[in-house]
């Protein structure tokens, strides 16, 4: 289990809302979340939409961080700069694990943009594109920016 991005995201419990992060990479992201009763953002026993949009961005963030670090820099800031084409289908439920994918379309000087998918098992949850800015700093010993 790949633990280490939580040094690497500003996010501190309860607000980190990603379990694990097994796969990342320059275009591939992979993270997981297990909604847990008293969670916050849980009621009635389902994770809200806000969250699940929450969820998905700390997965494209966690996982930039992650590549940073590979790289030799460090994630300095970032922001969620813009939502297109999200569409919610299903809510998880107390005790289902969330599957979070995004996938890289396109990287410009900081900007990124991801096609981001939610589902538990085989039903979908939710889709969209994220837009997302992230200034990393390779100005570490020995590091040069890629």
């Amino acid at each position: 289990m790949s633990q280490e991005f939580r040094k690497l995201i500003p996010h501190r419990p309860p607000m980190v809302l990603v379990d694990d992060v097994p796969v990342w990479g320059p275009e591939r992201i992979e993270a997981t979340r297990e909604v847990r009763e008293g969670d916050p953002f849980v009621e009635n026993g389902e994770l809200g939409d806000a969250a699940l949009i929450e969820c998905l961005a700390q997965t494209i963030a966690a996982g930039d961080a992650q590549h940073a670090r590979d790289k030799g820099g460090r994630v300095v800031k970032g922001f969620l700069t813009g939502l297109t084409n999200l569409k919610f289908y299903s809510r998880a439920k107390v005790g289902e694990t969330i599957t979070l994918e995004a996938d890289c379309q396109k990287r410009m000087d900081g900007m990124g943009l991801f096609k981001a998918v939610a589902r538990v098992g085989q039903r979908l949850l939710a889709e969209g594109t994220f837009k997302l800015y992230v200034d990393i700093d390779y100005s570490g010993p020995g590091t040069s920016k890629p």
